[in-house]
């Protein structure tokens, strides 16, 4: 194993692309990937690194756990069994096969097979304990609940929130801020759909709360985002979904040390969350939430956070806007204009014992994260939530 690392840091990516090719003919599995991250090619990147990674430290597997963790998170809101691994199993082996033809030897299928296996082994053990966990929490279920639409609320030109409790009209399991829900959509001519949608408030028992962006097409010729625009076009109060419990590990660190917030766009979802949630717990450690937007049309939850820092001490908000318009009032709807400086955010007097959360768009995840590195910010201070497929590089 540790003699075909540098191979599959080379090959690894073609290997994938040709797996999926093969894995996502089959349509159980085809519901489970969002087919953006196929086309964009973030989804093989994640599992060519995944397996280089494996690889690298098959004989020091613990330094793997933060990655497994993660993963297991997303496989669990996704209902992943072990059958999938098999097939994926089946499916990647081949592939090694056929993309490195002579050079894969049998000794170097069997080794992979044996190393797969182990690593199955670990998900599956890791995977069916969130499970139980799950369901046998107050509130807690096991699989697909029925939730109905109970309200749905504009909360910009973008972003539509909407207010989800259960059919059966018992309790809901709490989470912790930062994670998300996944919803098991029948779009009409689509078939089945899974997809994550942050939650955006605190835990009260009774409901969640998803805030929803419609992503457009992201190019010519290519359609608007089907999840985000059945949500936003289709889905009515008194609708039903089918949700999986919370999951994610993005979630704020159990410490007294200030938490600075740097939010772009739909990335405000998560953070609100943790604010709200923060506030509500009586937590007195100071708050920074910093919410970098297109425009005033682009900006969501302006107003709560607002009225929230005026009622806080522990919290200072600075919403940025890229491009005002004639009737905006600094101070009464945006703090600056122009783009987050991560190096000024990290000169700040409280940034030296800080952690930090960034979450929204790829471009603005590379350059804040980068930013807080090159101006000194430790990388176990950073935590981030990328809306797709987990990217290492972004940490580089």
């Amino acid at each position: 194993m540790k003699a075909t690392a540098p191979v599959m840091h080379q090959h690894g990516e073609t290997i994938t692309r040709h797996m999926y090719a093969k894995l996502l003919r089959d349509p159980a599995i085809r519901a489970i990937f969002d087919p953006t991250h196929q086309r964009n090619g973030t989804q093989a990147r994640a599992l060519a690194g995944a397996v280089a990674a494996y690889a690298d430290n098959i004989d020091n597997l613990a330094a793997l756990g933060p990655a497994v963790e993660r993963i297991a998170e997303r496989h669990v809101s996704l209902h992943v069994q072990p059958y999938h691994y098999d097939i994926v199993g089946t499916n990647l082996l081949g592939s090694v096969a056929e993309v490195l033809g002579n050079a894969a030897t049998p000794a170097i299928l069997h080794a992979w097979t044996e190393a797969w296996m182990a690593l199955r082994d670990i998900f599956v053990g890791v995977e069916q304990a969130k499970y139980r966990d799950s369901a046998l929490a107050p509130g807690g279920w096991y699989g697909w609940r029925r939730f109905k639409v109970v309200d749905a609320v504009a909360e910009s030109s973008v972003i539509r929130s909407l207010y989800l409790e259960p059919v059966d009209g018992g309790p809901i399991l709490s989470f912790r801020s930062g994670q998300y829900l996944t919803l098991n959509l029948s779009v009409p001519g689509h078939g089945p759909l899974l997809r994550h949608y942050s939650l955006s408030d605190a835990p009260n028992g009774r409901s969640y709360r998803i805030s929803v962006k419609h992503e457009a097409a992201p190019e010519a010729g290519l359609p608007d985002g089907l999840g985000s625009s059945f949500l936003h076009r289709q889905l009515s109060v008194g609708d039903i979904v089918e949700v999986a419990p919370p999951a994610g590990s993005f979630t704020a660190p159990h410490s007294l040390s200030p938490l600075f917030l740097l939010a772009g766009g739909v990335g405000i979802t998560p953070m609100l969350s943790v604010v709200e949630t923060e506030l509500a717990n009586g937590s007195d450690r100071p708050l920074h939430l910093f919410h970098a937007v297109r425009d005033r049309a682009h900006q969501a939850f302006g107003r709560r956070l607002r009225d929230l820092a005026g009622t806080h001490d522990n919290l200072s908000v600075s919403i940025f806007y890229e491009q005002l318009s004639e009737d905006d009032q600094a101070g009464r709807n945006h703090d600056c204009v122009g783009r987050l400086d991560p190096a000024a955010i990290a000169a700040l007097p409280q940034a030296a014992t800080a952690d930090f959360m960034v979450c929204g768009p790829k471009g603005f995840m590379t350059s804040i994260i980068r930013g807080l590195r090159a101006a000194g910010v430790p990388a176990d201070r950073i935590r981030y939530e990328f809306f797709g497929s987990h990217e290492e590089e972004l940490l580089g």
